[in-house]
């Protein structure tokens, strides 16, 4: 998946921090949202997936506007639950990795859920 560092993907930790560049949290949002397109092509009609996790090592930084390459491969699927490797590179250098495990189910039960949380 191709992207690209927006300003307001940097770090802001409540005002505490403000720096120019690529921020952790934006990272693991690119890396669940490869994994999850990974993903949907095989949920059938009645299902639906959910994170179940994010393990994330965010290795060098990048600056605003620097070009992101965001890929994710299938590590495996036990039951309902799948696990991905994700890695986001910028001008051929891996800046971060990470695992995400989503988890599959049907889209009443994540109804049911849904209703729960409020």
């Amino acid at each position: 998946m191709p992207a690209r560092v927006e300003k307001h993907m940097r770090p802001r930790l409540e005002g505490l921090v403000r720096h120019p560049l690529y921020a952790t949290w934006a990272m693991v949002y690119h890396m669940e949202t490869v994994s999850r397109m990974l993903l949907a092509p095989y949920l059938e009609p009645h299902e639906e997936a959910v994170g179940g996790g994010v393990l994330v090592k965010h290795l060098r930084p990048a600056r605003i506007g620097a070009p992101l390459h965001v890929v994710a491969r299938l590590v495996r699927a036990r039951g309902a639950r799948v696990y991905t490797r994700a890695e986001v590179h910028t001008r051929g250098r891996k800046i971060g990795e990470g695992s995400v495990l989503q988890v599959v189910m049907t889209r009443a039960r994540f109804a049911k859920i849904l209703q729960e949380a409020r």
